[in-house]
Order: C-alpha cells, then structure tokens, then sequence
C-alpha cells in the first residue's frame, strides 16, 4: 500500500504532466515542434508542481483544511488568483522567447508578446487559472473525502467499544447471577446429602473453570457450550433428584455453530427457575438443536407456564437478547412462549 505523500506527488508530478502535454500539443499544432516549446512545457511543469505545492503548505500551516465551506471559499479562490499570476507573468515570458515566429501567420501575435501587449494577458491568466482552479477542485475533494472516511472508521471503532463494553457488562452481570444460584442450590444439599453436596461442588468447580476459559471469548462453539450445560444440569439433577428429567437431541451439523458463552446455559437455568422449580412433581426439559434455512435452530422446551409480566424483565431474558442483540444485530431471533398448557419454548436462530 502506498502512503499517502507517495499519492500526493505521483498526482502532483501526474497532473501536471497531463497539462503541459496538452498546452504542448496545443502549441505544436499552431506554431510546430521547436526545442524551445519543450523548455516552455517543463518549466511550466515545475512551476505548476512547486507553485501548487506552495499551496498546499500555506493552507495545512493556515488551517484552512478544518474551516467551513463559506470560509474555505473566498480564501481558496484568492490564493488561485495568487498562484495564477506568477504563473501568467512565467507564461508571457516564456512565449516571448520560445514561440517561433517562423511564419507569417503569427507575426502580429508573436509581435504582442514582444511588446507585452495587456490586453492578451487576461487570455493567458484565465487559460492557467482554470487549471490551478481544477487541481484546488481536485485537491480539496480528495482531502474531504479522506476526512469523512476518517470519521466513518472512527464511528465504527467507538461504536466497536460501546459494544464491546456492552457486552463484558452483561458477562459480568451474567456469572455471580449463576453462581448464586448453583451456590443455593448446593447449599441446600450439604446437611441433607454431603456426598452429592462434594459431587455438586466438584461439577460447580469445573463449570466455572470452563466458564473462566470462555470469559475470554466473543462466542463459543454449541459443542463447547454443551459441556458447559452438562455441568449445570449435573448440578441440578443432584438438587432435584427424580423431581428432573432431561433429554437432548443435538444435530451434530449444528455443533460448531457460535453463541454467546453461557447463554444456551441461562436459558436452561431460566427454564428451571422459573418453571420446573415450581411444580410439586418437578418436570422435564429437553434441548434441540437443528439446521432450517441455513440457520442453526436451538429449542428448549421445559415444564411450566411463561409468565411474561413477570419472567420478561428477568436478567437472563434480557441479558440473552441484549446480548445476541450486540452480536449479531438483525441477523439473530430470540423468542420464549408458552408451547401448550404444560410446557414453554423458547427458541434461538443463529446465523451458521
């Protein structure tokens, strides 16, 4: 990739070049090629790059690059006028002396320029202004253009980190939310049953330490995910006893699908909580997992009823939505409803 002065001077000497070719051209068909209209294109060539050039150092030391329009103009179009007028004077001379006047036809023109007639000088100053006007025209765009790309990339990144933040915001909000939970439940368990109690920690202790491994990720893999889920639901099924039945139906083309770290164990955690630890007999959950129109389909259906005044505003809903949400924008859908009178769905469609 090129800098951006290597740019500037291969369009300075580029631009320019273009220029003088064409006055050359221009000349050489009126007056015929002569060793003297070459010197009068390079020099004109120079003075254009140096000149502009000049330019461009006055207004970057001026800071004219950061003003409005309606300020940049005037002064732009002063410093063309500027530009131009060293530019017409070289002009003049250069004519004077490199022009041939080898034939009859432009004896009077030739003539003028001897005597430095004024009244062709504004020909000459307009022919040059335009160009300097163009290359101005030319300059600023691109300086502009430059400017709004910067400011885009700088919008992405700060938009970049508000979600990053986001994001390790609701992680953090996510595991002492679960930890007090697990730690409840365990609680529990330690006078009734200490064995299943040490079973519970050990399966807590290799949870967390998964979880902590995970911290460091964006997303998980469904497979790794799993793992996580197994420990949970190990943890639980010591709780509950037989009062907790759980099943899995796992497509094994949807395992290296990614998601949120802890979120498919939330909502089996949501589903517990709120469902299947309020019914006396206890109840099942099952979690599926499918391919449908390239996305990968994650279901848990458990025992209970969704309550929406009352479940909607719980931190693993929100947390789950906000979450895939800063993710994977539109490009995800999360929904929980009631699937019959005895049991609740909540889905997740991720992108593959």
């Amino acid at each position: 990739m090129l800098n951006k002065a290597k740019i500037y001077w291969y369009c300075q000497f580029g631009g320019w070049f273009i220029f003088i070719l064409i006055e050359l051209i221009t000349y050489t068909n009126v007056f015929g090629f002569s060793i003297g209209l070459l010197g009068n294109a390079l020099a004109n060539w120079m003075a254009g790059i140096i000149l502009t050039h000049c330019y461009r150092l006055f207004i970057i030391k001026a800071n004219w690059l950061n003003l409005p329009l309606p300020k940049l103009i005037p002064r732009g179009g002063v410093m063309i006028i500027l530009i131009s007028i060293p530019l017409t004077i070289l002009n003049v001379v250069l004519d004077i002396y490199t022009v041939s006047n080898g034939s009859e036809s432009i004896d009077i023109e030739h003539e003028l320029l001897a005597k430095i007639n004024f009244a062709i000088l504004p020909i000459f100053f307009f022919n040059l202004s335009k160009y300097v006007f163009l290359w101005a025209i030319m300059y600023h765009f691109f300086v502009y253009w430059e400017k709004l790309l910067k400011t885009e990339t700088d919008k992405f990144e700060l938009q970049a980190i508000l979600k990053e933040t986001q994001y390790n915001n609701l992680k953090t909000q996510l595991n002492p939310h679960f930890l007090f939970n697990s730690l409840n439940g365990i609680r529990t368990l330690v006078d009734v049953d200490p064995e299943n109690a040490k079973e519970a920690i050990t399966r807590l202790s290799s949870l967390l330490r998964g979880s902590l491994k995970m911290e460091k990720n964006k997303t998980v893999s469904l497979a790794d995910e799993l793992q996580t889920v197994n420990d949970y639901l190990a943890i639980e099924k010591i709780r509950f006893d037989e009062r907790l039945k759980t099943e899995l139906e796992i497509a094994p083309e949807t395992l290296k699908t990614n998601l949120p770290p802890m979120m498919l164990q939330t909502l089996v955690e949501n589903g517990i909580k709120h469902g299947i630890s309020n019914l006396k007999n206890g109840g099942s959950i099952l979690i599926k997992s499918f391919l449908k129109n390239q996305n990968t389909v994650i279901q848990i259906i458990n025992s209970g009823q969704f309550k929406p005044k009352h479940e909607s505003s719980g931190l693993g809903i929100e947390n789950t939505k906000e979450r895939l949400r800063i993710l994977f924008e539109d490009k995800a859908t999360f929904s929980i409803k009631n699937l019959d009178e005895k049991n609740v769905l909540t889905e997740v469609i991720l992108p593959l």
